[in-house]
């Protein structure tokens, strides 16, 4: 017993600061059309830190996903409309994609943290979220800002779903007392 209550000390004492990830991380990501999730983890010796680099790699993550979406919304705007070898049409639209990311991802917020120590170091586990809407009201106002392109896209079904979007984006900042 005297070689044996060390192991076990030892043991307890090891296993003590070891938790596994929140169940809310290993989880599925909440079931909710109106946001973007992404869930991320990243280790540090400084626990700030730890969960700075997971925010970060969250927003990269959600940046991605918005990425996919815009393409997606763009192409059937050039299926629609037969514009997809217009070089101008083209570089407007890269040019919409990028400064929609950028826009929206002010809008990406911590839905959740929380921190681990594993020996020396933290880990960050961070749960960010960005609503869709905003999204879609960023593009279709970008779309609406250039004349041209508008008068080109208004007519097609891919601008009327966009427009649905961002009123239901509308009717839930509403909802949620985000607007008068």
């Amino acid at each position: 017993t005297l070689i044996a209550l060390p192991i076990l000390l030892g043991l307890i004492v090891g296993c003590a600061g070891k938790r596994g990830a929140p169940e809310w991380f290993v989880g599925g990501s909440p079931n909710d059309p109106n946001y973007l999730f992404s869930r991320t983890t990243a280790t540090s010796k400084d626990l700030q830190l730890a969960l700075n680099k997971a925010k970060e790699e969250a927003r990269l993550d959600i940046a991605r996903q918005i990425q996919v979406k815009i393409e997606g919304m763009t192409k059937r705007f050039f299926e629609e409309t037969g514009l997809g070898e217009d070089s101008e049409v083209l570089s407007f639209f890269q040019d919409v994609s990028k400064s929609v990311v950028s826009e929206v991802l002010r809008g990406c917020s911590v839905w959740r943290q929380s921190y681990t120590k594993e020996g020396m170091l933290y880990r960050g586990y961070v749960m960010m979220a960005m609503p869709v809407g905003a999204m879609y009201e960023s593009y279709y106002n970008k779309l609406k800002a250039n004349e041209r392109m508008y008068t080109r896209f208004r007519a097609t079904q891919a601008f009327k779903e966009l427009e649905e979007e961002v009123r239901k984006y509308e009717q839930f900042k509403k909802e949620q007392g985000l607007m008068p």
